[in-house]
């Protein structure tokens, strides 16, 4: 319902937050097909989320912010672990 509002006014830009949460499987599906669609449209689409593999599902750049700074913005690879590069980003921060 929220997403449906805000679509409303016919925004160039959309955030969502933990936008699958509660979602069962065919929910979460349809969800991906409806932000691919948005994108396609020239909407463009920020999402937060904690559930990284969800992430690579739907996005083409990702960025990651920590204590407020954004320490990566990049283009996604497909074969390469989220969660893995999260971890090294952050790890690296926390010990300059």
């Amino acid at each position: 319902m929220g997403i449906a509002l805000a679509l409303l006014n016919n925004p160039q830009l959309l955030v969502l937050d933990e936008p699958t949460n509660g979602l069962d499987p065919f929910g979460i599906e349809e969800l991906r097909k409806m932000i691919r669609t948005f994108a396609e449209s020239g909407i463009s689409v920020i999402i937060s989320s904690h559930i990284l593999s969800e992430v690579q599902k739907v996005a083409d750049d990702i960025g990651i912010i920590y204590n407020g700074l954004l320490l990566y913005q990049d283009k996604i690879d497909a074969n390469e672990n989220l969660e893995q590069l999260f971890m090294d980003i952050v790890r690296k921060e926390r010990e300059s």
